[in-house]
């Protein structure tokens, strides 16, 4: 709890240092854009493989869907949040369930991976920034690899309507995420919803600002819609206060550090975005046994699910870490557990056939999913077995309209994140 708490302190600092500063947002955060050029040149000779056609017809599938899909804004929810505006975001945690022995259901009770339906409704935002966030990032993908203009303009007025119009944007905070009736207005797990603001976004954002249709006032304005959250992050009790998300010792916090990490770097912060990184050698200390295992996702219902969420975003701070020069890929706890353990057991289990003894709800598993973890870390820490275990992954019979998850993993694998 004390190194969290260091941890927080350091990074509140920094953070009013870097809300003060009219600094314009970086490049890319998560990707590199000497890989995809390098890839799109590949794309678009003789050269490219089956695969690499495949995913992008299916990214162009995405795309023309999501063309028609938006524009999208939280002032579309029928429930308002108790602030009286419905400019902020709200949702109703999803593990949760009106108690069916009192008469008004009150207070609600939990029950751990079993989806209330009344959560991902229109009613409220959680299902909406969803499909917003994967919208934007299929159009910014899209118009990079075919260079057609439309996918950037159709992009571009998506993110003006969430983030920069009056009447229509998002406040730059998650006070009422993940509300319980009966219980509180807004939780700090609520910050879980918004992972996608970071890990669909910033990239997505990087790439539209390639369009001559992005403007010095987009970039502005984004910046500092970014610059405000960041600071909410860091300084509110529901995120980085003493009781917030960032000490939730499971895969909330670490999506709580990802966010933070990543937000800071786009925005040219550097010195918090090392200081994220660093912290997440604490994550690895806390959250991984010799083996690999994970005991804080073990206590889930779907532990495979879980182990590999929480992996998803430790890897993501790796990658800053690449570009930062700190090596979270090679660091190893007292017990011997280190992300590359976590990966390696996730890649023991790869065979949907064979037994996943943590939890039975997990069974089938999606291992599909896992891929470009594979790829990603076989890349930087040279495990070429891993490399060959994403590309060998077999993403024939996905499909847009039912696999989303499958068809971006096999996206990452074909057009992100290997040069070919």
């Amino acid at each position: 709890m004390t190194k969290l708490f260091s941890y927080r302190n350091l990074a509140t600092c920094i953070g009013a240092i870097l809300v003060s500063n009219n600094t314009l947002a970086a490049n890319f955060v998560f990707l590199d854009e000497a890989m995809l050029e390098q890839n799109r040149t590949v794309l678009q000779s003789n050269q490219a493989s089956t695969s690499m056609k495949q995913a992008f017809e299916r990214l162009i599938e995405e795309a023309d869907v999501a063309m028609q899909d938006g524009p999208f804004t939280v002032t579309d929810k029928i429930m308002m949040p108790p602030s009286g505006s419905k400019n902020d975001y709200l949702s109703i945690s999803p593990y949760w369930w009106p108690d069916e022995s009192k008469a008004d259901g009150l207070p609600w009770i939990r029950r751990d991976g079993k989806t209330n339906p009344a959560s991902k409704t229109t009613e409220t935002d959680s299902n909406r920034i969803g499909h917003f966030t994967r919208s934007v990032r299929a159009l910014a993908l899209a118009y990079y690899f075919s260079q057609d203009e439309k996918y950037a303009r159709q992009g571009i007025d998506y993110v003006r309507v969430w983030f920069m119009n009056d009447k229509t944007k998002m406040n730059p905070n998650v006070n009422y995420g993940q509300g319980v009736p009966g219980i509180a207005e807004g939780r700090r797990s609520g910050i879980i919803d918004t992972r996608g603001l970071a890990e669909r976004m910033l990239d997505s954002i990087a790439i539209l600002s390639l369009s001559p249709a992005w403007t010095n006032e987009d970039e502005q304005r984004i910046t500092q819609w970014y610059s405000e959250y960041l600071n909410w992050l860091i300084v509110d009790d529901l995120s980085g206060g003493p009781a917030g998300e960032a000490y939730s010792e499971n895969n909330h916090g670490t999506w709580y550090d990802y966010q933070v990490a990543s937000i800071s770097y786009f925005l040219g912060n550097e010195a918090l975005a090392k200081q994220m990184v660093e912290k997440g050698k604490m994550r690895v200390d806390t959250q991984f046994e010799k083996d690999g295992s994970q005991p804080h996702e073990i206590a889930r219902t779907r532990a495979y699910h879980y182990h590999y969420f929480n992996l998803d975003s430790l890897v993501g701070i790796a990658q800053i870490g690449d570009k930062l020069g700190i090596d979270l890929w090679q660091y190893e706890n007292k017990k011997g557990g280190s992300l590359a353990k976590g990966i390696q057991l996730m890649a023991s289990f790869q065979n949907p056939a064979s037994h996943w003894p943590y939890s039975a709800q997990d069974n089938p598993r999606r291992v599909e999913r896992m891929a470009p973890i594979y790829l990603k870390a076989g890349v930087a820490m040279n495990k070429p077995e891993w490399i060959k275990l994403a590309k060998d992954t077999d993403f024939e019979r996905f499909t847009v309209q039912k696999h989303l998850a499958e068809v971006w993993a096999q996206r990452d694998i074909e057009l992100l994140y290997v040069q070919h």
